[in-house]
């Protein structure tokens, strides 16, 4: 227990949080105990990738989470958050590989598999894991002994099982199918990672001759070379202006090859020239016409996205630099009818940024579709459900209708497919144990394993088990799996919706029967002040290192968690985090001026029927914040706690209280004195525990002061708790109509400039017989916090004052007579110069944004300022004609 008289006068953030964070991590605070509640609470920590750097997204991330685990452990539940890192297959390959070609101009193929995967070992050992350490800064509380990685030696086990009892099962195939293939990372990627991005195009309007015929077909295309890889054209059977071509045939430009004209309800007879292009090897809508027609599927392009010998002359170029040459053949050919500019979307990877190209190839899949409706089920049976609940849409957006999931990667890094051929007898089989020795059915010694990799989210989709132990029952004991999953909460954001939650609810509905989670959270977006995403184009990204540094972790997290509730984004301003500072430091100041008067203080609230009315407001008021946050806290209202206790340390304890406990410390009445001083004291620890799970390094600290001797730290406490016994509502209802008033009088003397010491006269108007009751008793207090020297408290029945400012409560009006207190004249003359300028310079920036030229070419954070500006502009504007408007009305009242 630190001694009061030794607090600092100043708060340091780097030294208490450099204080802190190991004495909870070296005293195991971050374990879970069994509680009060007699109940485990368990959060998954979203792993991030091994190459990941801490930023803006991951530190809501763990701030939210970090905020409700404390919250749960400080409720008395066995609470257990579960940290770890994925392997991220794509991007971490990416890494070594331009490691090691800066260092020693190799490739992955000049060290081949064992030795290249050994390399990128080392490189996680060595530099992997940054983010687990930049997590600590922020005061991420996970039980770090539970730490898991995605390739460790228990998640591995878990992928080989259920890839092989899905394999068994028949749900995982191989098969030709048209992918979305990566031609930079050379390898297949699900739809969930691919981007679509506007793009400038142009449609091509091509003829194809009819065979044996003069008529001519008339097709468009975005992209003319792929008719290298037509094997049909096809129209609607009912359009009138081609039933007499179909089975025909039709001859393709330029490589001359004759396709059947076909006939499919695909066909939109309304759209474009009624005739199709089919090209089953490049377009995923031809290649199920293609199916259902029994065509040829051809691939024209190379794994590296080059032209293959289907190419022609034209072989060996990228599709997209070989189309000018290709499209002036057509014209040479005559067969290039006209092109038309098209806006249209075009698919990139999400990491390479590369195209994308359907593509047909020999991969492996997951069948899903039986998988994805027990998942629907789920949230629709409320075994799980989101918050906020629209997020449901997005989630059966793709569980209602979703396509099989490509699974197999073309990469290095990551779990090899446990998929074996025997090359003496041809038999394929799966294999859960990587030992594996000969041909189970001919004991060949000559086998190979499939060289492809699973996708990433493979063995993430499993996490929720795997960091649990399962399959493996010895560490499942070891983990308290059976206490500990399914588990409480996910938090995450929507992007990966599709990505992981749907593949967690799948996996763990078909290997447990259950449920993964009872709730998923998902939060906003971080986006910049004016609300873009964070890019590394737009140089907008904030560092949370650096906000830490310069502000503390407990005002970056507060400023984080304000901005968290049911919203989409959180528009993240570095000024906003500095105001939150403020209040941290306010947290902080408070009790340096009341502590030392703590020394008076009783350890225990005196019976409630001993309190003063103030002491019963304070006391009330805090009783109805406690009952604010436990209720929001538990519906993931982050913003809404944030606010509560925010207004009710800044508005009422500090502003109020502190300053009416001024009065009683100054005066002799010692019995007095140590009561105020017990209520003060019984405040502050209340507001040290609210706080605690947002901001936990200064109430930490603070209760370190504050908590008895043989007391633990704050981080174990008891949560404070609603109490029927301490509401007061006669007291509450008094003084916050007193507050009210009083902060209407502030106000409206700052409106006129009236000089803070200058007394002035008041005539309070209300209907409400309590209220007036109340402020006639309070008269006093009305010149000490006001400097109110006459006050008048009258009923409503009578005349309105005149020549007076006005102001207004939901129960109360509020008149100051202004004559003889301030140069009206004076005042109308300033405001008219001030708006004037003020109209002048938004009338500039209403030119801008009604300049059509000036919004199509100007970037994007360019515009964004200029309707920031002119949005801050309008508001002062109002403002002022307002106070002008007012000032005119007491003139000529």
């Amino acid at each position: 227990m630190s001694k009061l008289q030794d607090i600092p006068k100043t708060y340091s953030s780097k030294d208490v949080e450099s204080r802190w964070y190991p004495k909870w991590d070296q005293g195991g605070y971050f374990k879970p105990r069994p509680g009060k509640t007699g109940e485990a609470f368990t959060i998954i920590m979203p792993p991030p990738n091994v190459t990941g750097k801490l930023h803006a997204g991951h530190a809501l991330d763990a701030t939210t989470q970090d905020a409700l685990i404390r919250f749960k452990r400080m409720k008395g539940y066995e609470a257990l958050w579960l940290p770890g890192m994925d392997h991220a297959g794509i991007a971490t390959q990416n890494v070594v590989e331009k490691m090691i070609w800066a260092q020693e101009k190799k490739t992955r193929h000049d060290y081949g598999r064992e030795d290249f995967v050994k390399k990128i070992w080392e490189w996680k050992e060595e530099y992997g894991g940054i983010i687990a350490n930049q997590q600590k800064s922020l005061g991420a509380s996970p039980d770090w002994d539970y730490s898991t990685f995605t390739m460790d030696k228990v998640p591995h086990q878990a992928v080989n099982k259920v890839f092989v009892d899905l394999f068994n099962e028949g749900l995982i195939y191989q098969s030709d199918y048209i992918i979305n293939w990566d031609p930079v990372l050379q390898s297949a990627i699900s739809d969930a990672e691919v981007e679509h991005k506007e793009i400038n195009g142009n449609f091509y309007h091509l003829l194809y001759k009819v065979k044996d015929s003069d008529e001519l077909l008339e097709i468009a295309t975005t992209r003319p070379e792929t008719l290298l890889g037509d094997t049909a054209v096809c129209v609607h059977p009912e359009d009138e202006r081609f039933k007499h071509l179909i089975g025909k045939t039709a001859i393709v430009p330029i490589c001359e090859r004759e396709v059947p004209i076909i006939a499919d309800d695909y066909v939109d007879m309304e759209k474009g020239t009624g005739c199709l292009k089919v090209t089953p090897g490049h377009d995923f809508n031809d290649f199920e016409i293609g199916n259902r027609h029994n065509l040829p599927i051809i691939t024209i392009l190379n794994k590296d996205g080059t032209l293959n010998d289907y190419g022609l002359e034209w072989k060996g170029q990228e599709a997209m630099k070989a189309r000018k040459s290709f499209v002036k053949r057509l014209e040479e050919l005559e067969v290039l009818k006209e092109i038309k500019p098209h806006r249209h979307q075009v698919g990139h990877g999400d990491r390479s940024g590369a195209v994308i190209e359907p593509l047909v190839s020999k991969q492996w899949f997951l069948d899903v579709q039986s998988m994805a409706q027990r998942s629907c089920e789920a949230i629709d049976n409320e075994e799980t459900v989101f918050y906020p609940r629209q997020w449901e849409n997005t989630y059966f957006s793709w569980m209602r209708e979703p396509r099989n999931w490509c699974i197999s990667r073309q990469l290095w890094w990551g779990h090899q497919i446990p998929v074996y051929y025997c090359q003496s007898c041809d038999h394929q089989w799966a294999s859960e144990s990587d030992d594996v020795s000969s041909c189970p059915k001919c004991n060949s010694k000559k086998f190979k394993q499939d060289p492809d990799v699973l996708d990433t989210w493979f063995s993430s989709a499993l996490w929720p088990m795997s960091t649990l132990g399962w399959p493996n029952e010895e560490a499942m004991k070891e983990k308290k799996f059976d206490t500990f999953f399914p588990t409480s909460v996910l938090v995450t954001g929507f992007d990966i919706i599709f990505f992981w939650v749907a593949r967690m609810m799948m996996m763990s509905l078909k290997f447990t029967n259950k449920a993964p989670f009872e709730k998923i959270y998902i939060h906003a977006i971080v986006r910049d002040k004016l609300g873009r995403k964070m890019s590394k184009s737009l140089g907008n990204g904030i560092d949370p290192l650096e906000m830490i540094d310069l502000y503390g972790a407990d005002a970056f997290r507060f400023t984080l968690a304000s901005g968290s509730g049911y919203n989409r984004g959180i528009n993240l301003d570095p000024e906003r985090i500095g105001g939150f500072r403020n209040f941290i430091n306010k947290v902080w100041n408070a009790f340096r001026f009341i502590s030392p008067y703590l020394e008076e203080a009783d350890s225990e609230l005196p019976a409630t029927s001993g309190l003063d009315p103030h002491e019963k407001w304070i006391i009330g008021e805090l009783n109805a914040v406690t009952k604010i946050m436990n209720e929001s806290m538990e519906e993931f209202r982050y913003d809404d706690s944030c606010s509560a206790i925010y207004s009710f340390v800044y508005d009422k304890f500090c502003s109020w209280f502190i300053e009416l406990s001024k009065t009683t410390f100054n005066d002799n009445d010692q019995e007095a004195i140590k009561r105020r001083a017990t209520v003060l004291k019984y405040t502050f620890r209340k507001v040290v525990a609210l706080l605690h799970p947002i901001t936990p390094y200064i109430t930490e600290e603070l209760w370190s002061y504050l908590k008895n001797e043989d007391e633990d730290l704050l981080i174990i406490q008891d949560y404070p708790e609603f109490s029927e016994s301490l509401v007061f509502e006669k007291e509450q209802n008094d003084m916050n109509r007193f507050v009210d008033v009083i902060s209407t009088i502030r106000n409206l003397r700052a409106s006129v400039n009236i000089k803070p010491k200058e007394e002035i006269k008041a005539i309070l108007r209300t209907d409400l017989e309590e209220a007036a009751n109340y402020y006639n008793e309070n008269k006093a207090n009305f010149l000490k916090l006001a400097r109110v020297k006459e006050l008048t408290v009258e009923n409503k029945s009578g005349s309105v004052p005149e020549k007076t400012l006005v102001g207004a409560t939901t129960h109360t009006e509020v008149y100051i007579p202004l004559e003889g207190v301030i140069d009206l004249n004076e005042q109308i003359s300033r405001l008219e110069k001030e708006l004037k300028k003020t109209e002048k310079e938004l009338e500039k920036y209403s030119k801008k944004l009604n300049n059509e030229k000036f919004l199509a070419n100007a970037k994007e954070d360019v515009v964004a300022e200029v309707k920031s500006n002119y949005e801050q502009l309008s508001e002062k504007v109002n403002s002022l004609r307002e106070n002008l408007n007012n000032f005119k009305g007491v003139k000529g009242a």
